[in-house]
């Protein structure tokens, strides 16, 4: 396993960190049928294998997921890892709601300190809701209790408002990002894992495989790494996809959230090469081909430049966008697409794809002229409860 920086004292942590959001269910779907023994032989695998980075969160697996790797951690295993959970900040109204889930978390981690603690999901929303009940201030102390290892956030907004919410705290240990090479300019993207390596804070990368679907392309991104499956050029979707991550120094953990003990080993096996961080020229043009080839093919073709911003009803139109594209995409390739559904419904109603009222404001500047308006109306009804 090979093991990079993390936090401002530099402690060392596997490349690979297990994430905790996709274990194996009976059901199929990101729900609380966890099969439990196949996630105990799973993640301790991985921990003996090198792993030191447990991530999960309250609301993994119908609020089963940290309950359960609480137990898995059991017979020494607790204090092989760094266990990171979050602050589910769609429940919070007050510093009070914050200490009972904090305290209750801790029962079912079955631990008194949280080692990584993360204000889970910020996005503009949610972020009155952390100024309002002074969250920063509140982590701040839970820190310098002993209670917190390492303080940070998770994210899933714009570039513009991931420097604000960076720059709001010179305290951040660390922040949590989607980030994949089909996905450098999506959230805050490339210009985020930048900034944030400027700022001192360490980087954790979700969604390297995008939930799946880079681990097993279909269509022409599959015919391109089957013309790549030669003697001399032998390209695997997991190993590229992974490597270009950590081709990258300012990223400390990239987070793999396994469903089945044959990802683990194959995950493994990429996080211990010896040339795990170094991609070639030739494997980089054909990472841009990739990208390419992705991008032509999502339904929505829309660039994220935001000229459609803001909607006079608020609601967030790039990101609706992007969660539908994410959701065809894992439809697509046959992967299990509820956690798009899962953030969709975290978002404040005013934001969702319904609140449209069809005045058209967004099409008329739109650079790509996108029927903009048709496509939140598909968006709706493919994300109704």
């Amino acid at each position: 396993m090979n093991y990079r920086t993390f936090g401002k004292d530099a402690r060392k942590v596997s490349a690979l960190g297990f994430g905790c959001m996709r274990l194996p269910t009976s059901s199929g779907k990101l729900d609380g049928t966890v099969i439990e023994k196949d996630a105990k032989r799973m993640i301790r695998r991985g921990i003996d294998a090198g792993i030191n980075y447990i991530d999960t969160a309250k609301v993994y697996h119908a609020g089963r997921a940290e309950a359960i790797v609480g137990d898995i951690l059991k017979d020494g295993y607790r204090k092989k890892v760094l266990i990171a959970t979050k602050l589910p900040l769609w429940d919070v109204k007050s510093k009070g709601d914050a200490d009972r889930i904090f305290d209750e978390q801790r029962r079912d981690l079955k631990t008194d300190r949280i080692d990584v603690y993360l204000l889970h999901n910020i996005q503009r929303a949610y972020w009155s809701t952390v100024q309002k009940n002074n969250l920063i201030e509140w982590g701040a102390k839970k820190k310098a209790a002993g209670e917190i290892g390492y303080f940070g956030f998770s994210f899933h907004d714009s570039y513009d408002f991931f420097v604000d919410v960076v720059d709001a705290y010179e305290g951040w240990d660390f922040c949590q990002l989607q980030y994949n090479y089909v996905g450098e300019s999506v959230q805050a993207g490339r210009l985020g894992v930048n900034y944030a390596a400027k700022c001192g804070l360490s980087v954790i990368v979700m969604e390297p495989l995008l939930g799946g679907c880079l681990a097993n392309p279909l269509g022409k991104m599959a015919e391109l790494f089957e013309w790549n499956q030669h003697e001399e050029r032998d390209y695997r979707p997991v190993d590229l996809a992974l490597r270009w991550i950590w081709n990258q120094p300012q990223v400390s953990i990239v987070l793999s959230g396994m469903s089945a003990y044959k990802q683990v080993e194959q995950n493994i096996q990429v996080a211990s090469r010896k040339d795990y961080d170094q991609l070639t020229q030739e494997e980089l043009s054909f990472i841009m081909l990739l990208q390419r080839v992705y991008d032509q093919s999502l339904p929505i073709k829309c660039t994220k430049c935001r000229y459609c911003m803001p909607c006079p009803d608020g609601v967030d139109i790039p990101l609706n966008f992007e969660l539908y594209n994410n959701h065809s995409a894992m439809t697509r390739m046959k992967k299990d697409a509820s956690i798009n559904k899962v953030l969709y419904d975290t978002m404040p109603k005013k934001q969702r794809a319904g609140n449209c009222v069809k005045c058209g404001k967004c099409e008329k500047i739109c650079p790509q002229k996108l029927p903009i308006r048709e496509h939140l109306k598909t968006i709706q009804t493919a994300f109704k409860s």
